[in-house]
Parts: structure tokens; C-alpha cells; sequence
């Protein structure tokens, strides 16, 4: 039998174990990063993996086929997309004090009309006086946002090269080696502790499950539909806003709003028309996400709350830069996993001791 002192030592030792691992994956978290963006890629198609696998190939040979085909796509991504939002982006950096005044022409022009009608308001002036102190104090604020938005760019083209040598030789060892990867997680707890690590493990993949790979769907939906929507309305930089919202999807339901709001202010300087159509265009593609195509991919049950994954994402990028994005939402439902498991476990043996109160 352990002693309490045995345990509280041993205890000490795991904590003291975890805190020296942390401290660790925060000083290595830039190169851990192409690791880690590996493995959940990795983990989000083992279900398209376990498919084929069932359909007779071998578990290396349908792994090899899935890994071709993301690196198919990322190459398709990389050397078609990624240079015309960049074009998109440098346009849209350079033409931003014409869009500007353009939209404060608009608001003043508004602002004048009412006052044709109702002089006394005197809107114009107070809009006029309230956009020159705004303006003052936003070309400070832009060139700053400018100086790091540069800094973030370099330093995300520095960890996309190292991603881009990395990450594809981690995938296949993850995608390929996936059982024994699972297995050799297993055999590092105690024989006494392994049925109890499984049933863990099978809580956490009920919460995830195809969350991962469902959302990575879900945004190229998004994404796609708002670009090719954008182009049809004419609406300056479909491609960068397509981008944006998608990225922004992963939050569940969050891209489309913001895929709006950037949306209308370019089509503000148009015309009532084309303000109408970007709410019809994603009104659409949001009831479309929610009604049709998020029930299909994801289920009714789609583990993670979306204000969990938002502050997930942002305490993650906050502790741990851009590996924190990558293993957020990862952790989060490891932790719900590990939570619900006790939660159950406990309620478990409450009704056994109880079983009065069982109803």
C-alpha cells in the first residue's frame, strides 16, 4: 500500500516533470511548430486513412495516397494562391488612402443631404471635425500596424520555408507510423494505468473527432464561395477577403462576419446595390455553413464551442506564437477529453454508491 508521503512525492515528481516539459516546449516552440502543424494534420485525416484502409489497402499504402494528395494541394495552394493574394494585399496597401477618402466622401456626402433637410442637426461639420482628429490619429496607428504586420510577414515566411522542408517529412512518418505512434503512447504509463489511458483516449477522439479536418473543410467552403461571389459582384480583392474569411472560419461561424464586414466597406464606395449583394452573398453562404453543409461534415455534436476555440486560439498565440495557434484547439479538446472522462467516472461511482437516487 503507498504511503501518503510516497504519494505526495510522486505527485511532486509528475508536476515537477510537467513544468520542466512546458518550459521546454516554450523555448523550442518555433521549431516544434512544423512537428506539431505534422501530427494534427496527420491526426485530421486518419478517418480518410482508416476509409481506404477498409477498403483492402494497406494502412501505408492509403496513408501514402492521402499524404500525396495534401501535398498536391498544398503545392496548388502555395504556387497559385498564396502569390495572388500577396499581389491582392501590396494592391490593397497601396490604394488604401484612395479607398479611404472615397468612404469619408460618401459619410460627408450622406451627412450633407440630411442637412438639406434638417439644417439645425449641422451633421456635416461634426462628421467633418470628428473624421480630421480620426484621421490624424490613424496614420499613426497604421503606420505602426504597417511596421508589424512587415515584421509578422517576415518572420511567418522564415517559419513557412522551415515548415515547408519540415512538415512534409513528418506528415508521412506521422500519417504511415499512426499505430504505432498510439501504441507507443500507451506503453508509456504503468500496465495498472493503460486501460484507463485508452478509455481517455477514445474521449478525447469522440470530442475532436473529425473537428480538425471537418473546420479545415468548412473554411475552404467559405473561403472559396466568398472569393468566387466577390468576383461575380466585381468587388475589389475577392481573393484577400476569400482568404481572410476562411482563415477566420476556423472560429466556427466567425469568418462569413468578418468576410462581411471587410466586404461592405469596399462595396460602400460602389453602390446600394452592390452593399445589398454582399449581404445577400454571405447571408447565403452562412445559412448554407450552418443548415446544409456543418450538419453533413461535422455532425450535431462538434465537440468544441466556438467561444472555446476562440479563446483557446488566442491564449495559445499569446503563450506560444504561431505553435499555440497550431496545437489550440488540439489541447483544448485533450483537456474537455480528460475532463468529461473524470466527470463520468465520477458520477459513475456516485450512482453505485447510491443507487437510491438513481432515477
Amino acid at each position: 500500500m503507498v504511503s501518503s508521503q510516497e504519494k505526495i512525492l510522486r505527485n511532486f515528481y509528475y508536476l515537477a516533470i510537467a513544468v520542466i516539459v512546458v518550459y521546454l516546449v516554450y523555448l523550442l516552440r518555433n521549431v516544434l511548430a512544423p512537428f506539431a502543424l505534422a501530427a494534427i494534420t496527420a491526426y485530421a485525416f486518419v478517418p480518410a486513412t482508416r476509409f481506404l484502409n477498409r477498403l483492402g489497402l494497406s494502412w501505408k499504402t492509403a496513408s501514402s495516397i492521402i499524404f500525396v494528395g495534401i501535398i498536391i494541394f498544398f503545392l496548388v495552394l502555395f504556387f497559385l494562391i498564396v502569390p495572388e493574394v500577396v499581389s491582392q494585399l501590396k494592391s490593397f496597401t497601396a490604394s488604401a488612402p484612395e479607398y479611404t477618402s472615397r468612404i469619408v466622401g460618401k459619410i460627408i456626402e450622406t451627412a450633407q443631404t440630411i442637412d438639406k433637410h434638417y439644417p439645425e442637426l449641422n451633421l456635416s461639420q461634426s462628421i467633418q471635425e470628428f473624421l480630421n482628429n480620426l484621421s490624424q490619429n490613424l496614420q499613426n496607428y497604421l503606420s505602426g500596424v504597417l511596421r508589424n504586420l512587415f515584421n509578422f510577414l517576415s518572420l511567418f515566411m522564415t517559419a513557412l520555408f522551415l515548415a515547408l522542408v519540415v512538415t512534409p517529412f513528418a506528415l508521412y512518418y506521422f500519417m504511415t507510423d499512426a499505430g504505432k505512434i498510439r501504441k507507443a503512447l500507451v506503453k508509456l504509463f504503468p500496465p495498472s494505468n493503460r486501460k484507463e489511458f485508452v478509455l481517455i483516449l477514445r474521449e478525447i477522439d469522440h470530442i475532436l473527432g473529425n473537428f480538425v479536418l471537418g473546420r479545415l473543410i468548412l473554411s475552404l467552403f467559405v473561403g472559396v464561395c466568398a472569393t468566387v461571389g466577390l468576383m461575380m459582384l466585381k468587388i475589389e480583392f475577392p481573393l484577400l477577403i476569400g482568404v481572410i474569411a476562411g482563415i477566420t472560419d476556423i472560429i466556427p461561424y466567425l469568418g462569413p462576419i468578418v468576410g462581411t464586414i471587410i466586404a461592405l466597406v469596399f462595396a460602400s464606395t460602389k453602390s446600394i446595390w452592390s452593399i445589398i449583394g454582399v449581404l445577400a452573398l454571405f447571408g447565403g453562404i452562412n445559412l448554407v455553413e450552418g443548415v446544409v453543409v456543418t450538419p453533413r461534415i461535422m455532425g450535431k455534436e462538434m465537440g468544441l464551442h466556438p467561444l472555446t476555440v476562440l479563446f483557446a486560439l488566442m491564449i495559445g498565440g499569446q503563450l506560444l506564437g504561431a505553435l499555440g495557434i497550431i496545437i489550440a484547439i488540439p489541447v483544448a479538446g485533450i483537456i474537455k477529453g480528460i475532463f468529461l472522462y473524470y466527470r463520468k467516472k465520477q458520477l459513475k461511482a456516485f450512482d453505485e454508491t447510491n443507487p437510491s437516487l438513481t432515477l
